[in-house]
């Protein structure tokens, strides 16, 4: 019974504490003017008893009713600090505790230290997501760029070599070196394949030109291609007009997302499926591979080290600043 007594809020506490020294005055009071009334109406205590209890009953219900009122009031700035730290504590940092009339100057002091501390930490937090996005911008531009110059330049150079290969091939006395040149062709033809593939990786053409949809598709078959892993797509027929910035992300997203599962989980099965809900555009990617707790990498807490779950956190970043989420 203590203890449930001591785990009452404060709010609690305090009524139950002022309301016990009203009874007991009122008990006191009543008991010393019934006596009083005895003393000098000898034999008609017995009437004044239905009256005083009627008086009785009602005077505690009104000072209690008073109480509760005016604590409820005085710890009315309390509870808001209290509701303001839990929004805080789930992530809500717009929160503010607002100055109220009633407030205690200490409580209202510490609102006030409370407010500024938010404000600093919601401006570094908007540094950072302009940061963030400016850096995920650049990447993007450098991935185009490296992409066109591996096509434009590399691709054609090796092109190139292997042209020169094949005239060297129908020169006199070429036949010495036949099984030599046959390997540079074969060697070369494979760098292109790996240029191209990773101009592709890079920056994949699909995505200015077609659209969000086409890319997914080729994402799709190129990863299945390249890693074994049998992927089900599920894609809307209407086609889906996203601006660049969202279409970008919503890709990399998926792209990162059947890497960590062929790369980490080890799976033989992925299933894509892309939606909308209205006016969101959901997109889910689920595996049969190996699980992991998601505490232990996503997140501003995360403390891993070696670099483990950068690529999740890339992902969070991304959805984000395309205005939606990552689960």
């Amino acid at each position: 019974m203590t203890q449930r007594l001591f785990g009452l809020s404060l709010y609690y506490k305090v009524l139950i504490a002022n309301s016990a020294l009203v009874v007991l005055g009122a008990l006191a009071g009543t008991a010393i003017t019934l006596d009083v009334a005895t003393m000098r109406a000898p034999g008609k205590g017995s009437l004044y008893l239905p009256l005083t209890g009627l008086f009785l009953v009602a005077g505690l219900a009104l000072s209690i009713l008073l109480n509760a009122m005016v604590l409820r009031a005085a710890l009315g700035p309390l509870n808001r600090l209290q509701e303001v730290a839990r929004r805080i504590g789930e992530g809500d940092l717009s929160v503010r505790a607002q100055p109220t009339l009633l407030a205690d100057v200490e409580v209202a002091r510490i609102a006030d230290t409370l407010t500024i501390m938010l404000d600093n930490v919601q401006s570094y937090e908007d540094q950072v997501r302009n940061l963030s996005g400016a850096l995920i911008r650049a990447q993007e531009d450098e991935r185009q760029r490296i992409a066109r110059e591996l096509h434009d330049d590399t691709g054609q150079v090796l092109t190139l070599l292997l042209i020169r290969l094949k005239l060297l091939e129908s020169q006199p006395g070429a036949e010495a070196v036949q099984p030599q040149i046959a390997e540079l062709r074969g060697l070369i033809a494979s760098a292109i394949d790996q240029v191209r593939r990773l101009a592709l990786n890079l920056r994949p053409p699909t995505i200015d030109q077609l659209g969000l949809l086409p890319a997914l598709r080729s994402l799709v078959a190129t990863f299945a291609e390249s890693t074994g892993v049998h992927v089900s797509l599920d894609l809307p027929r209407e086609p889906i007009a996203l601006a660049r910035e969202r279409t970008l992300a919503v890709y990399r997203v998926v792209q990162e997302a059947l890497t960590n599962a062929a790369k980490h989980a080890n799976a033989q099965h992925i299933s894509m499926v892309v939606r909308r809900e209205g006016d969101w555009l959901v997109a889910i990617v689920r595996d049969d591979g190996r699980g992991y707790l998601p505490d232990a990498f996503v997140g501003r807490h995360r403390q891993s080290s070696g670099g483990a779950g950068v690529g999740l956190f890339g992902m969070e970043e991304r959805a984000r600043l395309a205005g939606g989420t990552l689960s």
